[in-house]
């Protein structure tokens, strides 16, 4: 039996409070880096340890949250994780020894603040590698045992988990996630246990979060699943901003009455975390040492949630017509570069008396400033009475961001998606604009998935579960035709409902069209934009990457002079002809906003199929 659980057995463990928190509030300048201050003011971080433990900690973390590859990366210091590591488990081995008591040091291990597949870029393997190398770092520092602490995302505090006992098998590990006070914790608190019990862990719970009301409720939740150690370390209250800095409302008194209450569900570990100081563990010792034997609750009563007893999925009219084998055509409408979309809607008007029943609206295409792509959807859908498919890009969006317009979408009734991962900037507009791309395109499809399920991009449970139908996009075209497969199938495997590709031009690109049928069990709805000149045909070849237009489709237009747009029409309609067995639908793209070009076309597409 390693040594926290042998103190377990004898009663409940007092945890420190919070370091970074801790160290603004003793007047230090917002440092560079907070780990760095374990070789830039050791005595510091010292003094800081050595406090908790005269206050009645019975377990001190290291200074090491942040101490990974990627947060370090960010001040230029990820050539230094094993240094700060080490310093950082010296420092509070030292207090420890200075004790006078027995005393556990924790190495701490935060989340590495990027990503991870699939909803990011950033490979499991390579999280795993350097959630090895700091936790390496920490157990060649002699810590008695890991604290993974402050996880959004279940399945990276996993990858946590399998990292520390592939790298420090014999340290016994605490495993927390941050639950989010605002949702139901019941299913999160389900799939942590289920998660992690599996994976031998010594205790397993919460911290962070709103305070420690809020811990109380997981906590119920936790304990009425039973069979774990539980521990749960939360924050002083929500903060506030004063004199340029976070202060936490809960005093040390009412944090400590909150808190001992938790010891009656069976809490085996307690302590703090943001906000939290010295003199709250002072005063959650006493309630500690007082507390009488834990007991577990009752189960709690079981609810519904998420992804049980749900109702039929509405079907978009774009997934009813595929579904039913029909050959829906949607063309793309362009949002205004100002603030008067009338052109646009006039545009969407014209198609619908064309008999178009779909409309593309695209997210500032080319890195180009238009409208946003969700209040012209809206638009689209409420005046003219179009269904949309609504281009959506990572470019310009944090993950968090991605998901508040997601659902404001689904709110506004606009659920056929098409994600992207959008132009880079510098080809645009503002071409020293910064890129976000927090997700790829594969990331962006996850979020809608995990969107339909009811859970945000951590598998959080939300709410009620989404209905949007998912398009990826596809480039028959493309120079490394492997390469773009083997993206397809990731977008596939993420979720993808339907297929959208680029234009097609080059009848060479047919044959990597039929391999995909064959391969794919979701529709493609087939890209096509008549051209209008041969000029336009070089431009499309020699400037705008994706698209792929012969030499002889050039020549044909050229030799057709002032009749070239016609010519455009017909050479679309014609490959139509030849997909008729590939294509599930068309997509159908305006060239310079001839709206009336794409109208022949989609007539001709339906005269040739009728």
């Amino acid at each position: 039996m390693n040594k926290l659980a042998q103190r377990l057995e004898r009663g409940p463990l007092l945890f420190d409070g919070a370091m970074g928190t801790e160290i603004y509030a003793r007047g230090v300048a917002e440092p560079d880096c907070l780990e760095a201050l374990n070789v830039s003011q050791p005595a510091l971080i010292g003094r800081i340890h050595r406090d908790y433990i005269a206050a009645g900690a019975d377990v001190i973390e290291t200074n090491t949250f942040g101490a990974n590859r990627f947060r370090l990366g960010e001040h230029y210091r990820e050539s230094e994780v094993r240094q700060l590591c080490l310093a950082g488990a010296r420092l509070a081995l030292e207090a420890r020894n200075a004790a006078g008591r027995p005393v556990l040091v924790a190495g701490s291990v935060g989340p590495l603040g990027r990503p991870i597949e699939p909803v990011g870029a950033i490979k499991r393997s390579g999280a795993e590698r350097v959630f090895g190398e700091q936790i390496a770092a920490l157990a060649e520092g002699g810590v008695d045992l890991l604290i993974l602490e402050t996880f959004t995302a279940l399945g990276e505090l996993e990858l946590a988990v399998d990292a520390a006992r592939a790298t420090a098998p014999d340290l016994p590990v605490v495993a927390l996630l941050s639950f989010d006070d605002e949702l139901n914790p019941a299913r999160a608190a389900s799939a942590l246990v289920e998660s992690l019990s599996a994976r031998g862990v010594t205790a397993l719970g919460a911290n962070c979060g709103a305070g420690p009301q809020s811990a109380l409720s997981v906590a119920r939740h936790l304990a009425s699943l039973g069979g774990q150690r539980l521990a749960i370390l939360p924050n002083a209250g929500l903060p506030h901003r004063e004199a340029g800095r976070l202060v936490y409302s809960a005093g040390p008194q009412y944090f400590a009455e909150q808190m001992a209450e938790l010891l009656e569900f069976g809490v085996s570990i307690v302590g703090g975390c943001c906000g939290t100081g010295p003199a709250h563990v002072q005063a959650l010792r006493r309630r500690v040492d007082g507390a009488a034997p834990g007991r577990m609750v009752s189960p709690l009563p079981r609810r519904a949630e998420p992804g049980e007893r749900q109702p039929e999925a509405p079907s978009t009219g774009l997934a009813a017509k595929l579904r039913a084998g029909e050959f829906p055509i949607s063309v793309e409408l362009t949002p205004p570069r100002g603030i008067d979309p009338s052109r646009m809607l006039a545009g969407a008007r014209l198609l619908q008396e064309a008999g178009v029943e779909f409309a593309n609206v695209t997210d500032s295409a080319m890195a180009r400033l238009r409208m946003g792509v969700i209040s012209c959807a809206a638009l689209v859908q409420q005046q003219v009475g179009l269904e949309t498919i609504a281009h959506f890009t990572c470019r310009d969006r944090n993950v968090m961001a991605i998901q508040s317009e997601l659902i404001g979408a689904h709110a506004l009734g606009i659920r056929n998606i098409f994600a992207l991962r959008g132009d880079p900037p510098r080809v645009g507009d503002y071409p020293k604009a910064t890129p976000v791309w927090d997700v790829n395109a594969v990331g962006l499809i996850t979020i809608l998935s995990n969107l339909n399920r009811g859970l945000d991009a951590n598998g959080t449970p939300i709410g009620e579960r989404a209905f949007f139908n998912i398009g990826a996009a596809f480039n028959p075209t493309a120079d490394n035709p492997v390469k773009e497969l083997r993206l397809l199938r990731r977008k596939l495997a993420a979720g993808a409902h339907f297929v959208l590709t680029n234009p097609v031009y080059d009848f060479a690109a047919l044959a990597l069209l039929r391999q995909v049928f064959q391969e794919v069990e979701v529709p493609l709805l087939i890209g096509a934009m008549p051209l209008r000149s041969a000029k336009q045909a070089a431009y499309l070849q020699n400037e705008v990457p994706g698209i792929v237009v012969p030499e002889a489709v050039a020549k044909r237009l050229e030799a057709a002079g002032e009749e070239a747009p016609q010519i455009g029409v017909e050479m679309a309609i014609a490959f139509f002809e030849e997909l008729a067995q590939v294509a599930a639908g068309a997509y159908v793209i305006p060239s310079g906003g001839r709206y009336d070009l794409a109208a022949q076309v989609v007539e001709g597409i339906k005269s040739h199929r009728s």
